[in-house]
Order: structure tokens, then sequence, then C-alpha cells
């Protein structure tokens, strides 16, 4: 990775304040820089605290108490700030400070104690004699409809309640419409559910809210069946038949869906790491991009990206997947390493092999055999998975097709130093996008 830093645009970048190329590089090397991905996640954490504050106007005699205090004029009756003969204004600079400072505490740890920032709160318990009140909510995003569980649910496109052993907030069910209340009985605030839009693309599709899918909920597709969702106003998602997804998650911060089988099409223009999916054996992160999401019955993944790039994600371990390139998943086995659509068949088998059936040095040996300079992609992820004397032939083969940058040795690369194997694929990266 170069030692340049673009942490001077990282305000601008989330602000959407810059070129679609702009953000793409940015993109790119928040991807692969520790140093800016930390600080554009301080970043984004302090505008989402700021965007909590509050306005709250003092009254007059509050005011007109600190401007005789400040001009030395002494305190009438009642006034807030007391007269310190020892200290004079810096007693109430002090005091401001603190005031500003425990009011940022209480905000920060309020935010702190929600679980996600969209959940819903409730008003206060309303008490009325005979008057049908409208019961409202305030959410921190765009506001948008809770779902009418007495709607029916279409035999085509179904959504679910959550699974008992979701890890997805759960949201209590409330009707639209409240009944009238007897004196002096109490009114629950209704609840207003995050949810994206859904259109129909093939058979029928009546949702238990028209055109909604809310957060927790399952969107199923039979083998009739397309839908497409709305991700919030960063993109889209469009649903094959036959398959079963789940809105986990959408606030400003992260927008989420789970795929349990089936196939979905991405289409997303937004900053990396917004749009996450959530599969039986990996997490797809968006990195800007359009791509192909593929989970086959025993929870097995085939990721396909057609535009930008995407990362996989398991257990500490990552495949970065650009346009072109293909990743496999297997549930139980961890991640595959990234190859190209157009390896041949001899290469991709050798990859499949290597990854989930043991193939070892055999498989490499092919894969080094059958590798050209598209393939640089998996030899540099090999590199980190491979031992010593394995890696060793991984980085001579890498070296065949693209030559690595002055700045780096064949010693740093296999003791796997980071900031050499970033830079190693910048090369590669310019290369695949030639």
């Amino acid at each position: 990775m170069q030692d340049i830093h673009i942490t001077e645009k990282l305000s601008a970048y989330l602000n959407h304040e810059l070129s679609k190329e702009e953000r793409q590089a940015i993109g790119e090397h928040i991807l692969l820089c520790e140093s800016c991905r930390k600080e554009h996640d301080e970043i984004k954490l302090g505008a989402a605290l700021a965007s909590h504050l509050k306005r709250a106007d003092a009254p007059n005699s509050a005011w007109n108490d600190i401007e005789k205090a400040l001009d030395g004029k002494g305190k009438t009756q009642g006034s807030l700030i007391p007269q310190f003969s020892f200290f004079g204004s810096r007693a109430f600079i002090a005091a401001a400070l603190l005031i500003g400072f425990g009011l940022i505490t209480a905000v920060y740890f309020g935010l702190a104690g929600n679980e996600s920032p969209e959940t819903a709160k409730n008003e206060p318990i309303i008490q009325h004699t005979n008057i049908e009140l409208p019961q409202t909510v305030s959410t921190l995003n765009e506001i948008v409809s809770n779902q009418n569980a007495n709607t029916e649910v279409s035999p085509n496109i179904q959504i679910q309640p959550q699974n008992a052993n979701s890890n997805v907030q759960t949201f209590p069910k409330v009707n639209p419409i409240q009944p009238k209340n007897r004196q002096n009985e109490i009114l629950p605030a209704q609840i207003i559910l995050p949810s994206w839009n859904v259109e129909t693309i093939a058979g029928n599709l009546t949702l238990a809210e028209k055109g909604k899918l809310t957060v927790g909920e399952f969107l199923e597709t039979n083998s009739n069946s397309r839908a497409k969702i709305q991700v919030a106003n960063i993109g889209q998602v469009e649903i094959a038949p036959n398959s079963r997804v789940q809105l986990v998650k959408t606030n400003s911060n992260e927008h989420r869906l789970s795929l349990e089988r089936g196939i979905l099409q991405a289409k997303i223009l937004a900053p990396p790491r917004l749009f996450i999916v959530d599969t039986p054996s990996a997490v797809a992160v968006d990195l800007g991009c359009e791509y192909t999401l593929e989970v086959d019955a025993a929870g097995n993944s085939k990721l396909h990206v057609t535009s930008g790039f995407v990362a996989l994600e398991r257990d500490g371990r990552e495949s970065i997947v650009p346009a072109g390139a293909m990743c496999l998943t297997k549930k139980g086995k961890g991640l595959g390493t990234p190859f190209s659509d157009d390896a041949s068949a001899e290469f991709q088998k050798a990859v499949r092999r290597f990854d989930f059936e043991n193939g070892g040095g055999e498989a490499l040996q092919t894969i080094i055999k059958q590798s050209n300079l598209y393939d640089a992609l998996t030899l540099w992820h090999l590199l980190s998975r491979t031992q010593k004397i394995e890696r060793e032939k991984v980085f001579d083969a890498l070296a065949e097709h693209i030559k690595p940058p002055a700045n780096i040795t064949r010693e740093g690369v296999l003791r796997l130093d980071k900031k050499m194997l970033d830079a190693w694929w910048t090369e590669i990266e310019n290369v695949w996008f030639e």
C-alpha cells in the first residue's frame, strides 16, 4: 500500500461531495489501508452522534444573568451563576465546559444503549377521555410505514415472521388503526417499523403491508415469482425465483440483508461497507458495485462481480473480488480463493480442490502451471494461504506475470509484510482494469 493517505478527503467522501471516480479511488484505498479505514469509521461515528444533538434555547432571564456576571455587575436574586471572588469569570467558563461535556456524554451513552440506531422508540403513554389520537414515533432515518399484520399473504411472494433463533431485533406488531378507548384507558404508542419498498417483477405480489419489507421479516419467492427490493436510497436488489431473504437492518450507517437460499442481483451506488449481505457461509461486503450472489440448499455460496469490488469475509479472513472475478464459499469450510471468470476449467477445478478438498501441493502445482496474467489475482491471495516453502513457489509464479514494485522485497513478501503485499496488489489491480 502506498504511504500516501487520504484522511483530508474523508469528510467530503462521507458527505457525497466528490466525483464518482474520486469515490471509487478512495473506496479502494480504504479497503486496503487500515489507518484510513479507522479514521473513516471514527468520522462516520462522530457524524452519527452529532445528528442526535437537539437544539434547546435558554430562557432570556438566564442570558441576562450571564451578561451581568461577565460584566462584573453582581448577580440579582435567583441568578443561575454564583459569584466567586477567587474565580471570577473562570468559574463560568469551567461550568460551561462541564455542562457541555455532560451533554455530550449523555448523548453518547444514550446512543450506545441502543442495539441499532434504526430502532423505533415508543412515545410516552397517552391518557385521554374518549378521544382518538394519532400515535407517532420518531426515527433517525426516512419515515417508513409499519406492517399491517391483518393483510393476507399471497402464495407467490410471502413475508414471514422472523425465526425464533434469529439475531434480528424483534419489533412488536401493532395495527395502524387504534380502536376507540374508554375513559381513562391507557393507549400505547404505535410503532412505525423501518422498511424497504418491494416491487413485483413476475407473479402476484401481496404483502402484509403492500409493497413493503419490514426489518426482521422474510421475503420468499416461489418458482413463478420474482421481486425487486429498493435498498433505501443507495440501489436495488433483484430476487430470483425460489429464494428467501430477510431484511436484517437498515439505518444511515448500514443496510443489511440475509440470503438464506436462492439468487440475488445487487446494484449499489454507495460508499464502501454500507450494504452487506449475510449468507450461511460468508458475509458479502459491498464496495460500490454490481454482483450476483447465489446460495444453494446446503448453504454454500458463489459470488460473481460484474462492476467494482466485493469483499467476502469469514472468521478474520478476507477475499477481495473485483469485477470479472468469482469466489466460492463452503459452509463449514470457509472462504475460497478468488479467480478470474475467464480462468480455464482445469484452473478453477484446482482452486476448488486446494480450498475445499485438501488438494495441497498437487492442486497448487496445477494452479501455478495453468496460471496466466489475470490469474495473478488468485496467486496474490494464495501468498497468505500457503506455508513458507509453497509461498516461495507462489511468489516466483506471481513475479513472472506481474513484476514486484521497486519498494518491496522477496523476504518482506514471504513474511507477509502488509505494506508490501498492498503495494503489489495495487500493481495487480492496475493490470486487471487495463
